[in-house]
């Protein structure tokens, strides 16, 4: 713990100093966070040695969250000098400002699952649990989009989106659920990536159905 402290503690600040914290904590941690609860977890900097301590990542503003020896929890205000995050069992990758949760398929390759939660500003409460909004985002309980799916929430005090988008990732690179990111990963399988889409021209929006594929295609390398 000491060595996490003497690492983070140029750019962590206790979160009473960030006005917004008290004011989102009122969504489910499930949601708030990535994990269930703060794990022993490790943290992976890039050009330094590992660090280890009590940690959680919040999905709202994608940061690293972690507990000091005070039961203080704490929030890394640079988490880009991250390379990787390990969270008892579970990877995590630092790409393009956000942590997407690493479901292996090979040693090298599987599926990054990015995950966001938006806090929705100026929403009002209607009758019936309805909710209206000068952006007119329209009441749904799951959009699918190219990999990516939505969910809104209106029954708590704080209403907020989930967005959940299904990529790739190679190594410590994350990259775009694309055909073309597809035969860049696999180049000996053009052909059968080319006819999977004929047959379906949708790409995978879930985790489950993107592993698949990765699973088929790496079965003939």
């Amino acid at each position: 713990m000491k060595r996490l402290l003497i690492l983070l503690s140029a750019c962590c600040l206790p979160l009473a100093l960030h006005g917004q914290e008290t004011a989102v904590k009122d969504i489910p941690d499930e949601i708030f966070y990535l994990m269930p609860s703060f794990t022993q977890g490790t943290i992976y900097i890039h050009g330094q040695a590992p660090a280890q301590g009590m940690l959680n990542i919040c999905a709202v503003d994608q940061s690293l969250r972690f507990l000091d020896d005070n039961g203080t929890e704490l929030s890394a205000n640079d988490p880009d000098i991250i390379r990787r995050v390990q969270l008892d069992t579970v990877g995590f990758l630092r790409s393009d400002g956000a942590f997407y949760r690493l479901y292996p398929v090979s040693p090298e390759i599987g599926v990054a699952l990015r995950r966001d939660v938006r806090i929705l500003r100026d929403v009002k409460q209607g009758a019936y649990g309805t909710t209206n909004q000068t952006s007119s985002i329209r009441q749904y309980s799951t959009l699918y989009t190219e990999g990516a799916s939505q969910q809104l929430n209106t029954n708590g005090t704080r209403s907020y989106v989930v967005l959940e988008t299904v990529c790739l990732y190679c190594r410590d690179a994350v990259f775009r659920l694309t055909k073309a990111n597809l035969k860049k990963l696999f180049p000996d399988r053009k052909d059968e990536i080319d006819a999977r889409f004929k047959s379906k021209k949708s790409l995978p929006d879930t985790v489950e159905e993107a592993s698949a594929l990765l699973r088929l295609l790496a079965s003939a390398q």
